[in-house]
């Protein structure tokens, strides 16, 4: 797969794919399928840095902050399909797109180690030495495949009001795409759509039946991101970022069962 992500071609052969899955699988008549969208607020924890440029640095931002601005716009929001083996069956199995963000604070001082431009570093300075920008606003996108457990608190047909209430766990894997957009001190800004690697989530959830259809959720997920050397070009410098992005997150949403 190449580096950068210049068109959506292998996600539309992806959403192709799915649907032919989906149309062949709704043949089985107990299966129970979940449409959701969500949005949501999350928490970035702190992390190591690496830029590396052709220049001749090569700097660590140890412990480097970042934020994640949900309620900025592009928002933060996200979709899944999900497929039970039937409308009994605990164990589900889904299809699942979030768009989340990061930013690097530029306004913080880190301590610093490795060279720049050839000249050993190894203090404390602001990152805004280095970095004027550096987000993946346009989306630190997920793309996961997604397996769920949920726990039935009544009879799976039944009418009481606790098998309205549906708890959950699951666990994704997938991949990164990151809209990278980096500006360097005095260096001309990059944006680009990449591949960045793996992702990992982690979740557990409750939903609550509105009515037959309708399912109302809240989740918990905690996500891991490989992001390993992101490259840039500006001008006459190029080189790459690489940095493990985890975060927190809380979201909200609805479902449609089918």
């Amino acid at each position: 797969m190449p580096k950068n992500m210049k068109n959506t071609s292998t996600l539309g052969i992806g959403c192709l794919l799915a649907t032919g899955l989906t149309l062949s699988l709704r043949e089985n008549a107990n299966a129970e399928f979940v449409l959701s969208g969500f949005s949501g607020v999350s928490s970035a924890f702190n992390s190591n840095l690496h830029l590396h440029e052709n220049n001749g640095t090569d700097l660590t931002f140890h412990d480097a902050s970042y934020k994640t601005r949900d309620f900025e716009s592009p928002l933060y929001y996200g979709g899944r399909l999900t497929y039970f083996l039937d409308r009994q069956s605990p164990w589900g199995f889904g299809l699942e797109f979030f768009h989340s963000k990061v930013y690097l604070d530029e306004g913080s001082s880190v301590h610093v180690t490795g060279t720049r431009n050839g000249a050993p570093v190894n203090d404390t300075e602001p990152v805004s030495n280095t970095f004027y920008d550096f987000n993946c606003s346009h989306g630190l996108n997920y793309l996961t495949a997604d397996t769920f457990y949920r726990f039935f608190l009544g009879p799976p047909d039944g009418k009481s009001f606790l098998t309205r209430i549906q708890p959950y766990l699951g666990l994704g894997l997938g991949i990164t795409i990151p809209h990278v957009e980096v500006e360097l001190a005095n260096q001309p800004r990059f944006e680009e759509y990449e591949f960045g690697g793996l992702g990992v989530q982690a979740m557990a959830g409750v939903s609550f039946a509105i009515t037959k259809h309708i399912q109302l959720f809240t989740e918990y997920k905690f996500t891991y991101a490989d992001l390993d050397k992101l490259d840039f070009s500006t001008g006459a410098t190029s080189g790459n970022i690489t940095f493990n992005s985890m975060a927190n997150h809380l979201i909200f949403g609805a479902s449609y069962r089918f």
